[in-house]
């Protein structure tokens, strides 16, 4: 049986079409394959970016968060270093005024007591006022300086107020020493008490070894200054009345016959003797060494018996 050309070659093309159709059905499900192959692939290399990135990312942010939380913590502690640092410049600031206030304080309390006694003293600070007292047990000192008026006529008075200041800062220390108050100061007078304002019994022997320090202290001080100072001392015991004179100016006063008294023992006493009265007599005569001057006439006081002191007891 003989095959025509033709028939081969209807042959060939259908084998040709056979395989181009297998082909091409190969193809088809080749792409799809991939296309499946390609979609597995994003899927799990987007699940694998998710899984492996996504932590990342998020350690990241928490640590962007915390470097955040970080900076605003350093913040918040720099504002309250800032703040003590205020803080302390503030306390700093109230102690330096404070130590100024008590500094004040304290100057105001020893002008006060320059010019008041203690008890005296406290009592305008605490109560804002001090009654007027009666003290029945008191010595009195009154001293005046022999011819001061004639000897200074020739001196400038700023000699004078230095003179004056330096005896009787001398006179203060002698008689704060021997429990003595200092009155006050009259030119060229000097007032001190002892027995007020705080009660003593050894007033009249405070007031007579004040006296008689004090006037060594005058003596040996001649001995070494161009000016020589005479004083006349005068010393007396009895009922003293003491309080405030005034409102703006506080000055303590004493007042009663018994001052009046040891300033006519300072007028009828003699340079550089210490004239007493004899109460003061009666009270210290075991302590001390006296001259008995008799009695004198005092205007205004009659008959009154002196003594000078002559030294101490042993």
């Amino acid at each position: 049986m003989t095959i025509s050309y033709l028939t081969v070659a209807i042959i060939i093309l259908i084998l040709i079409a056979t395989n181009l159709a297998t082909i091409i059905c190969m193809r088809g499900r080749t792409e799809k394959l991939l296309d499946s192959e390609k979609q597995k692939y994003d899927k799990e290399k987007k699940e694998f970016l998710h899984s492996t990135l996504r932590p990342m990312q998020e350690k990241e942010e928490q640590k962007f968060r915390m470097a955040e939380a970080n900076l605003k913590l350093l913040e918040h502690q720099e504002e309250l270093k800032r703040q003590k640092l205020e803080m302390a410049e503030a306390n700093l600031q109230l102690l330096e005024l404070k130590e100024q206030v008590e500094q004040e304080k304290e100057r105001s309390d020893r002008l006060l007591l320059n010019v008041l006694p203690e008890r005296v003293a406290n009592d305008l600070k605490e109560k804002g006022s001090s009654i007027p007292e009666c003290f029945d047990n008191v010595t009195v000192f009154f001293s005046d300086i022999v011819n001061f008026t004639k000897l200074t006529s020739a001196i400038d008075p700023a000699e004078v107020i230095c003179e004056l200041s330096d005896i009787f800062t001398g006179f203060d220390r002698i008689f704060k020493h021997n429990h003595c108050e200092r009155i006050k100061t009259i030119g060229d007078a000097y007032l001190s008490v002892s027995g007020m304002p705080e009660p003593d019994e050894k007033h009249a022997c405070n007031i007579l070894k004040a006296a008689f320090e004090a006037m060594a202290f005058l003596e040996k001080r001649n001995q070494n200054h161009r000016m020589k100072w005479q004083m006349r001392m005068g010393v007396h015991s009895g009922r003293v009345v003491g309080g405030i004179v005034g409102i703006e100016k506080y000055i303590y006063d004493v007042f009663g016959d018994t001052i009046n008294t040891a300033a006519r023992m300072e007028h009828y006493s003699e340079p550089n003797k210490i004239n007493v009265s004899s109460e003061t007599y009666a009270l210290t005569r075991e302590h001390f060494t006296f001259k008995e001057r008799g009695s004198v006439e005092v205007k205004g006081k009659g008959m009154i018996t002196m003594y000078f002191l002559e030294g101490v007891n042993p």
